[in-house]
């Protein structure tokens, strides 16, 4: 994935249609690795500027995630590349608290959960 796509994602300037085109191959070779016995996958996101994630952005990815506009493999790919890259900051605990919780991948995410997800971000519950 390229830091500037997820950006431009994230900002509401690129479709979430158009994001997963570029991701789709990525996110399914990870899943299938992870789900070989002893190995593991590997999300990949290119370096680029430091820049601050804060809740309008996640948001925006929950929003997509929840409507069933942007498939729900994609959340824990796209969680687990902001969380990981050193090229990213979030703006409070309440973002890192949604994307680790997108990033879990130990029970299948259903769309009420992602939904739940958004309400809390901003109530703080």
């Amino acid at each position: 994935m390229q830091h500037s796509s997820l950006i431009s994602f994230l900002n509401g300037e690129k479709p979430p249609d158009e994001l997963w085109r570029e991701i789709e191959a990525e996110v399914n070779e990870c899943v299938a690795a992870a789900s070989k016995p002893g190995c593991v996958g590997h999300v990949i996101i290119t370096d680029g500027p430091n820049t601050i994630i804060n809740r309008r952005h996640v948001d925006v990815l929950v929003g997509q995630l929840a409507d069933g506009i942007l498939p729900i493999q994609a959340a824990a790919y796209i969680a687990d590349a902001l969380i990981m890259s050193d090229d990213f900051n979030f703006a409070d605990d309440g973002i890192s608290e949604v994307l680790f919780f997108l990033s879990d991948e130990s029970a299948p995410l259903s769309r009420e959960e992602v939904q739940s997800l958004r309400s809390r971000l901003w109530t703080g519950a």
